[in-house]
Parts: C-alpha cells; structure tokens; sequence
C-alpha cells in the first residue's frame, strides 16, 4: 500500500471562512468546553452518561474509518494512518505501541490527549480518581472497527489526568457483551 500524506493540505478555508476537508464542515473549540460539557452529564447521569459519551465516539471513529477506507484500504495499515490523522487534527502525538496480528490487540498511547489537557485545564492542580478521555476511547475503537472491519472496545488503562505520563489504550476486538464503562 502506498503512502498517502495526512496533515498539510487535508483542511481549507472556503469562502464562507468554513473550515472543510473530508467534504465537510469542521469545527475548532477548545478542549475545556468538551470536558465541562462530559464532567456535567457524568455528574447528571452517571455511568450512563460516560457509556453514551463512549458510543458517540465509537459511531463517529467507525463512521471515519469507514470514510477514510476507500483511501488508505483498511486494516492495520489504515489505522496506523488513522492515528496519525488524530495527531495532524490537534489531539497529541499517539504512538501504536503494538499490534499483535493473532490476538487484533492494539495499544496506543497518546503524550498529551486533548480530554486530558481539558481536564487540567479546567481542574488545574487536581488529579482524576479515573481516566478522563471517555470520548477519545470511543474514537479510538470506532476507527479500529471502521480500518479492521472487526468491532472493537477501547480500555484506557493510564491517563494523565489521573497522574500519569500518558494516555494509554488497549484495543482489543470486542466479545459479544460490551464492558461496562467505569
């Protein structure tokens, strides 16, 4: 498979001062409005709030796996390309760490996640009880679905708004229960 650029040139201004790509309209806003948006329907809705906080990420990365597939043809090729399409958008430096071909795990891990900088800034000088980046999970198992062709849950076992040096992911093909969001 060839290697095709992401980043550069992906995103224009039309005339309208739209910003496009992917024939679509796209949206900047910082990273505290989404984290204050999630922190109060967590604090509404509790659990139920995170797994639908989850499942819109997970529907939104699937549908852009799916999107993106025509160009990058799919599997672990294309989400290597996909992550690297999260870093040209903004959402930190991810680096997959590994795939094991047999098992379809995959782990990423992501320096500085957008959730967890929205976090900080939002709660400076306080640590999470529990990884902050709900959405970020979803997004990463969706496009796992959308490049593999295979569903696939997201477990964030390291955040840095609990502490630590990054915000890690473990990928693995999902059973046919979903686990429950913590």
């Amino acid at each position: 498979m060839t290697e095709k650029q992401v980043g550069v040139g992906m995103y224009n201004l039309n005339e309208k001062d739209e910003i496009w790509g992917f024939n679509r309209r796209w949206t900047i806003f910082s990273n505290i409005i989404w984290v204050n948006i999630s922190e109060r329907l967590v604090s509404l809705l509790g659990p139920v709030a995170k797994r639908q906080i989850y499942e819109v990420g997970y529907s939104s990365g699937k549908l852009a796996g799916e999107r993106i597939r025509p160009h990058f043809g799919g599997g672990i090729d294309q989400y290597k390309q996909h992550v690297g399409l999260t870093s040209a958008m903004g959402w930190g430096n991810p680096e997959i760490k590994n795939y094991n071909e047999d098992t379809g795990e995959i782990v990423v891990e992501y320096p500085n996640l957008w959730e967890a900088e929205g976090f900080s800034e939002l709660h400076p000088d306080e640590k999470s009880e529990s990884p902050t980046c709900i959405m970020a999970a979803g997004l990463a198992a969706g496009a796992a679905e959308g490049a593999m062709d295979v569903p696939y849950e997201a477990e964030e076992i390291l955040c840095v708004s609990k502490g630590d040096p990054v915000c890690k992911f473990i990928l693995t093909p999902a059973g046919k229960e979903k686990k429950v969001m913590k």
